[in-house]
This record gives C-alpha cells, structure tokens and sequence, in this order.
C-alpha cells in the first residue's frame, strides 16, 4: 500500500446539478461511494473533505472544512493540514471513470517535488493531482490574498507536470478526467458507462 493519503473533495453545492453530485449514480455506486471503492485498495487512508454527515463511508474520515467560501482550495487546505501522510492524492468525487494506476503512478513521481499535476494543452487537472504539506505555506498565501483557484499558489511551488503521452498508458484520457457538473454530463456519463468494459450502469430510477 502507499505511504500517502487519498483526499476526496465532496464540499460543493452541486448548484448546476440541482442535486448532491456526491450521491448521484452512474455506475452502480454512488459516485462519491465509487471514487473511494477505486482507491481504497491502494491508500491506507481516506479522508472525505465535507460538511454532509450524508457523506460518510465506512474506513474513510470525513474532515469540515475550516475555511469557509474558498471553494476546493478551502477543502485541500484544511486536508493537507488533517492528512496523516505528507504526500496526498487529491480527487473530486464527481469523476466517475478514474483509475487507480494513474493515481498510484502519479504519487509515484512525488519525491522531489511539492506537487504532481496532469497537464494537456495547457490546461491542468488541479482535482486530479498530488499535492504533499510543502504546499500548504503558498496555499495559505493565497487564500488569505483572496485567490481561491487552485491553480494560484502554483507559480510558488515546485512541481511535477505530467503530460499526455505519460498519461494515456493508463486509460483514455477523456474518460479518465471526465466530471459530472450538470444533467447533461451526467446523460453523457452514463451513455460512457454503458460501453465502458466492466462497469455496471445503475438505472436512475433505483436512486
């Protein structure tokens, strides 16, 4: 198992969704419920970042935000802080189709560097990435400047950009960093799901 922290982040609103992201189903599971199932054979430690008892799964730790209004970099703040291990796998919880050996190789990468981050074409996967406690002085610096993007502490730190050619040994890349924010995402998803090799399509009628 890895000597790092998997950190789900489930704090949203969901306001495009109209509905808890985290508890809506794609495959079988719930999708927050499917994100833990993908990692927890490989992180000795879960912590869910959310204010929803709604939320709780077992073997996983649910951590409240304690910096409020700040949107994901808030809930990757206080994580980093609670986390057990110094390197940390950050995820969203609305990303249905992700693998765990891109995971894995990613907290591979970490020694040497502050962060680990996917990039293609110039744009990041922030809420896919590894970010060990270094970063946690620049995260504060920019929270406290108000400057609650992710992507705002990364000129003050040193990391790992992964790219395409590294990332698609390990799945379709479109698949893999797919996330549901509205219904329609969430018709696309479950359209992918249905020709997507061993998953199980949950019908929405069994919510």
């Amino acid at each position: 198992m890895l000597e790092a922290t998997a950190v789900v982040l489930a704090g949203g609103k969901s306001t495009r969704m109209g509905r808890d992201k985290a508890l809506i189903r794609v495959t079988e599971n719930r999708m927050l419920e499917g994100v833990v199932k993908v990692l927890a054979p490989e992180f000795p430690e879960i912590i869910i970042s959310s204010n929803a008892s709604s939320h709780n799964i077992p073997g996983t730790r649910i951590i409240p935000d304690t910096v409020f209004g700040q949107g994901p970099l808030g809930g990757i703040y206080t994580c980093l802080k609670d986390s057990g291990h110094q390197v940390n796998f950050v995820v969203a919880c609305d990303m249905p189709f992700i693998e765990s050996r891109l995971a894995v190789h990613l907290v591979s990468l970490a020694p040497g560097y502050d962060a680990v981050i996917p990039r293609m074409g110039g744009h990041y996967q922030p809420l896919f990435a590894v970010y060990t406690k270094k970063c946690l002085p620049a995260i504060e610096t920019s929270l406290n400047n108000g400057r609650n993007r992710i992507v705002s502490f990364y000129s003050k730190i040193n990391s790992r950009f992964v790219g395409p050619d590294e990332i698609r040994q390990f799945g379709d890349l479109d698949m893999m960093f797919f996330n549901v924010n509205t219904p329609g995402d969430l018709n696309i998803a479950q359209k992918m799901a249905l020709h997507a090799p061993q998953i199980t399509v949950q019908e929405e009628a069994d919510e």
